[in-house]
């Protein structure tokens, strides 16, 4: 192709690489001028060549120099950055820098702390991160595969071709995750990893905790444990798969882990260790209660998962028709069922629960009798006393009297 033709290409597609970087919101560059190009590249969008080198114009030069022409190729960093690449003719294309995923909060520290970057470079990264728009892969491919075609190339493997960075040297597949640390830290960090799951789907609150703790004074390998937020969800993950194994059905194991994410999103993002470290341990306490609960009920197993439901939803009214349903039987039946093995209705069951967790109330709290009675399930504050007092032989005020005197 001669320079007047190279040079009347190139300006018919500029339109259309604009258009494409628009509707992408990333960066875009459609060049011939190949090496300034890439210095140009580095300097606006490198972060630090000492932690992200595969942005360097030095490394991306050796990419290009050996780059498949008319392939797509995406290139991942491991800063959790990308672009995409491709050469046709005397063309290159380079589209980006651009993420695939949201700065969610812990990932920059779990980010910097994996790749043993010092703390002192966190706020720059995330500020640098979040300067980049969010685009799926998929987007970016069709748009730099349309560029290839109005420029004359062809798509010849019809998919993003994807690269993983590590360090400054780029090659293809995703190379050998590197070792975190020794040998013998990295079986001991595992070993404390199923001991802790080992203790919370037997129900074992100390062995759990304690675990956890030993966890925590072993060498900075297990970096979740150090980042707010992130930390406490992968140990909620972990304790759920672990209450599971110990037999609690995923109904009530999926509801004590919403209640506490919940509670984490309203407690916020703390960074206070001792603040995340009470969390932590109320949580994995109340997974380790409902397992040794469940166990401890000699029960048949539908029966377990009924009283498990009621006891999870004290707070609203249950029905036995629902429960019914979502168990596959009929209601007579289930009724029949639930009596033989416990001996009352489940309306009488779930009162007495009610009764149970409201005595508990009215001994370690302050809250009004009226509150206490919301809180159990009863809108009626005089018939929750009459109920009591059926469980308790007296009034909830005078419970209170006898148990905090």
């Amino acid at each position: 192709m001669t320079t007047t033709s190279q040079a009347h290409t190139q300006d018919a597609l500029q339109p259309i690489a604009a258009a494409v970087g628009s509707v992408l919101s990333c960066p875009i560059e459609l060049t011939t001028d190949i090496a300034p190009a890439l210095d140009a590249f580095e300097s606006a969008h490198c972060l630090d060549p000492r932690i992200q080198p595969a942005f360097t114009a030095s490394v991306l030069r050796g990419f290009v120099r050996d780059l498949d022409r008319q392939v797509v190729h995406e290139i991942r960093e491991p800063l959790g950055m990308a672009i995409s690449l491709v050469r046709w003719g005397d063309h290159l294309l380079i589209i980006g820098p651009y993420t695939h995923e949201p700065l969610h909060p812990g990932v920059a520290e779990e980010t910097m702390s994996r790749l043993g970057i010092p703390s002192t470079h966190l706020q720059m990264y995330k500020l640098y991160r979040t300067r980049y728009p969010i685009v799926d892969a998929e987007y970016v491919y069709r748009g730099a595969a349309s560029l290839l075609s109005a420029g004359g190339g062809e798509d010849l493997l019809g998919s993003l071709r994807a690269i993983e960075a590590e360090g400054g040297a780029i090659g293809r597949g995703s190379g050998e995750a590197p070792q975190s640390a020794a040998f013998a830290v990295i079986e001991e960090r595992y070993r404390l990893e199923r001991e802790f799951m080992d203790a919370v789907a037997d129900g074992a609150s100390e062995r759990a905790l304690a675990a956890l703790q030993r966890m925590g004074r072993m060498p900075q390998t297990i970096s979740y444990l150090n980042t707010p937020f992130l930390g406490t969800t992968i140990l909620r993950i972990m304790a759920r798969v672990a209450a599971q194994r110990g037999g609690l059905p995923p109904v009530t194991v999926d509801a004590i882990s919403q209640e506490h994410a919940q509670r984490l999103h309203r407690v916020g993002h703390s960074s206070d260790p001792e603040r995340s470290a009470a969390f932590t341990a109320q949580m994995v306490a109340d997974f380790c209660r409902h397992v040794r609960r469940h166990r401890q009920r000699d029960y048949p197993p539908l029966v377990r998962r009924v009283a498990d439901e009621i006891d999870l939803h004290l707070s609203s009214q249950v029905s036995t028709s629902e429960l019914a349903d979502r168990l596959g039987l009929s209601t007579s039946t289930l009724a029949r069922r639930f009596k033989a093995a416990t001996g009352m209705t489940i309306a009488g069951y779930t009162a007495r629960e009610r009764a149970e967790r409201a005595a508990r109330l009215l001994a370690s709290t302050t809250q009004s009798v009226r509150d206490i009675a919301l809180f159990v399930g009863y809108d009626d504050a005089n018939y929750f006393v009459k109920v009591f007092r059926e469980a308790h032989g007296m009034t909830p005020t005078a419970y209170r009297e006898l148990h905090t005197a």
